[in-house]
């Protein structure tokens, strides 16, 4: 019998530089990724989280927790003492319309104020809103990028 040996296949050599030029060809073809929608709506969210979690512990717990915002963060308070900060990166803003910038909650869940809006707004002008309903202390956040936000 006769072995057939087969010649066909690849080097290493071959394989590595048709990879390497697939990839260059990749980064010029794609564009680059824009991930600054995903950061507003992950900063959104987190906020809108913490909030409802202040929100239910005066329900359950009786805890006098409270958020104190600033331009470029936000702190839960639980009297004095800081129980969170969370700090924003340089391109985000925060704009409130509560009394005295912070919102805490009674044992039943309304607000202490009379309600108010959180926008969280990048560099871009994109801006999401964060809703605490007066009298109920519902939050609301729609999942949607608003354009045009002015300062």
């Amino acid at each position: 019998m006769k072995k057939i040996k087969s010649e066909a296949g690849l080097t290493l050599i071959e394989l590595i530089i048709v990879i390497g030029m697939l990839s260059l060809l990749m980064m010029i073809v794609l564009p680059k990724i824009d991930t600054s929608n995903y950061k507003l709506i992950e900063i959104s969210k987190n906020l809108r989280d913490d909030i409802r979690y202040i929100r239910y512990m005066a329900m359950t717990e009786g805890d006098n927790l409270r958020i104190v915002f600033q331009r470029n963060r936000y702190l839960i308070l639980e009297g004095s003492k800081t129980v969170k900060e969370v700090r924003l990166d340089s391109n985000f803003s925060l704009y409130q319309n509560f009394r005295d910038s912070m919102v805490y909650f009674s044992y039943n869940g309304a607000p202490s104020t009379s309600g108010g809006t959180i926008t969280v707004v990048n560099n871009d002008g994109r801006y999401t809103e964060i809703t605490v309903v007066p009298g109920t202390g519902r939050v609301l956040f729609k999942n949607q990028i608003n354009d045009g936000y002015r300062m």
